[in-house]
């Protein structure tokens, strides 16, 4: 008989410096949700013209959104979140990713929260999703 898949979630908090990555690393009936990755973007470049200045940013953005996009590729749904408009940027980015094209991607808004604060928040949101 064949296995069920069992779906993958993970959660993301991220901002334009940094991304956590929040998945569920439980083995059986119980969710136990853990900070897998932190990813750092990369800083901006100092000197040269606006328009130099601005093409390197939007190279080191795309950069860092590729690297979350792969460490992401083997969940099925996947919570965004953070300040401003960074996580829909992110959709954006991952909506033309065609490897997403079957994954649930959910965003929300959330300022400054702690390490324990942003594990609860993709627990929380998960918990609802499953019951």
């Amino acid at each position: 008989m064949k296995q069920k898949h069992q779906k993958q979630y993970a959660g993301v908090w991220l901002d334009n410096t940094k991304a956590l990555i929040i998945a569920d690393t439980s083995e059986g009936d119980t969710s136990e949700y853990t900070i897998l990755d932190k990813v750092k973007a990369n800083e901006a470049h100092g000197g040269g013209s606006e328009h130099s200045m601005n093409n390197a940013k939007q190279s080191d953005m795309l950069k860092y959104y590729k690297t979350l996009s792969t460490l992401l590729l083997d969940y099925d749904e996947i919570f965004v979140f953070g300040p401003g408009k960074s996580q829909e940027q992110f959709q954006h980015h991952l909506q033309q990713d065609a490897q997403f094209n079957s994954k649930k991607i959910t965003i929300d808004s959330a300022e400054q929260l702690t390490d324990p604060q942003m594990i609860a928040k993709v627990r929380d949101h998960f918990k609802s999703r499953q019951s």
